[in-house]
């Protein structure tokens, strides 16, 4: 009797294990370019490949770090790190094409040719390459990031976003870079935290974009054009990638912009939210938890809140609101910044959901969004 008591026991804790992992919540997310799978990787070490095509969803593996899920661009492949730090780079069908040690990753990406690896620690020091071939790109920083970096490749362009405080004097961009960004002295100075715009076959530092406090999160537009980020201090802006002293700022549903010569919020061109939107919560956007691009200029804000499923759609250049989309009724939501993604080139957007993922296809000509998979 006692052993089928412990046997019993043992298999409601297998269960119970078993639910408990299958209800953990994404917490990095990647979008093949042809948008036909998403890749990802929750807390509690589930690594999870959804076939938006066929609706289907097939465990990987039950030790990934969940921060590591991210599809390598033009490609049916994926990048994810276990817990024992080895990154894993293999196809949809399994076939694993390479495997290497490395340290704990808290953001890591790779351009289509494989040929540029770039990675984040945790203690939110940057670096290219990995094994024989690592290359340190910034080190100067003291203490780790309250959530990981966001990064960015296009063309020769880097961007890495990260916490930051922005002073009341200072300038949109700050182009006139001497700080070592490599510091070898003991006492680090935290010299390019924050959103920072980076040469690819340099490894300098380009310019350093203020405006954003607190948690920031920002991306590279497709086209390569712009900068856009959001952060905790309402202060969501764009900037141009050739005149990093341009910076715009974003119009928020019911506020507009705010305009420093009459104190207050200019609305002359602040487009009506439809009136079918009327009784729904709207995204205030003043916690932004992702950016992600639904086209090659087309992108949205997350807000913070699950509860807010009316949120605005902005063009790159133009500071206005262009279109609003319903996000629909959602469960609980991640509170990771790489929880959401998207493939702009396929107009597919992916975000968590609960403890799996809902699915959205984009509509450029009419900017709406169409939900066409919710699945746990």
């Amino acid at each position: 009797m006692k052993r089928v008591l412990k046997l019993s026991c043992l298999i409601l804790y297998t269960i119970a294990l078993s639910a408990c992992a299958s209800g953990a919540p994404v917490m990095s997310t990647g979008v093949s370019t042809d948008g036909r799978y998403v890749i990802t990787a929750h807390s509690g070490g589930g690594l999870y490949l959804w076939d938006i095509q066929k609706k289907e969803k097939k465990h990987l593996a039950k030790n990934a770090y969940s921060y590591s899920a991210y599809f390598i661009p033009d490609s049916h492949e994926f990048m994810w790190q276990d817990d024992n730090d080895i990154v894993h780079i293999q196809d949809i069908n399994g076939k694993e094409i390479k495997s290497f040690k490395h340290f704990k990753t808290e953001g890591q990406i790779m351009t289509a040719d494989k040929s540029f690896y770039l990675s984040a620690d945790t203690w939110g020091k940057l670096y290219k390459g990995y094994g024989d071939n690592l290359v340190p790109i910034y080190t100067d920083e003291p203490v780790g990031p309250s959530q990981p970096y966001t990064l960015s490749i296009h063309g020769n362009y880097i961007l890495s976003t990260y916490d930051t405080i922005t002073g009341r004097n200072d300038p949109p961009a700050e182009t006139n870079l001497t700080a070592n960004p490599v510091n070898p002295d003991i006492h680090k100075k935290s010299s390019y935290d924050g959103v920072t715009l980076w040469d690819k076959t340099t490894l300098k530092p380009i310019a350093r974009l203020w405006g954003n406090s607190g948690r920031t999160t920002g991306r590279i537009s497709p086209d390569g054009k712009w900068v856009v980020t959001g952060s905790d201090n309402r202060g969501n802006f764009m900037w141009s990638v050739q005149t990093p002293n341009l910076r715009l700022g974003i119009a928020r549903i019911g506020d507009g912009i705010y305009d420093n010569k009459i104190k207050g919020y200019d609305k002359s061109k602040l487009l009506p939210v439809p009136e079918k939107f009327n009784d729904m919560q709207k995204a205030g956007l003043f916690s932004v938890l992702a950016v992600a691009f639904l086209s090659d200029k087309d992108f949205i804000l997350f807000d913070r809140n699950a509860k807010d499923r009316i949120h605005p759609i902005y063009t790159t250049g133009d500071v206005w609101i262009q279109g609003y989309v319903d996000l629909g009724e959602r469960k609980s939501i991640s509170q990771s910044n790489l929880s959401i993604g998207s493939s702009p080139k396929a107009n597919i957007l992916a975000i968590s959901q609960g403890s799996g993922i809902a699915v959205y296809r984009y509509h450029p000509a009419t900017k709406e969004l169409e939900k066409i998979w919710v699945a746990d």
